[in-house]
């Protein structure tokens, strides 16, 4: 793994609280389509992270790209729960932007899983690709299953 991606491998590992008996498990996101290096470079609106190539979505919201995930039993549909933590917007007009106005952004996710192996929470981290800033995006939101996203 280069150095461009272990900072924000950190962050996404660090804002996670696993319970005892879940594992936390990191990693960068790359597009299914454009690549798989761990380079890809994502814009940020709706409560998503698309691809800047061919803007496929990562699925944070509903869960619902299994490529983006280590196995297809870690993948399932899901929704966030509703928390205190801040989540972000899932207005289309809200694109996301660094402090130096860039829109463009590496991405990693922290996925807790539990005892089952299937995911309880999800942290994502953005890495402006200008400057090299990192942001949490999602901090360690709770999801649940949703027959909806089937």
């Amino acid at each position: 793994m280069g150095t461009a991606h272990d900072g924000l491998l950190s962050l996404v590992e660090r804002s996670v609280r696993a319970e005892v008996g879940e594992k936390v498990l990191t990693l960068p996101v790359a597009c299914r389509l454009c690549g798989s290096d761990g380079v890809d470079e994502f814009e940020v609106w709706a409560g998503d992270c698309f691809c800047v190539g061919c803007l496929l979505a990562v699925g944070v919201w509903d869960g619902g790209d299994p490529e983006t995930f280590p196995s297809e039993a870690r993948a399932f549909p899901w929704r966030l729960v509703p928390s205190a933590t801040p989540l972000p917007s899932q207005s289309s007009g809200d694109y996301f932007r660094c402090s130096a106005g860039s829109m463009v952004f590496q991405v990693a996710l922290a996925l807790v899983l539990g005892k089952d192996d299937v995911v309880r929470r999800v942290s994502v981290g953005l890495r402006c690709s200008e400057h090299g800033g990192l942001h949490l995006y999602v901090d360690n939101a709770h999801v649940e299953p949703s027959e909806s996203c089937r």
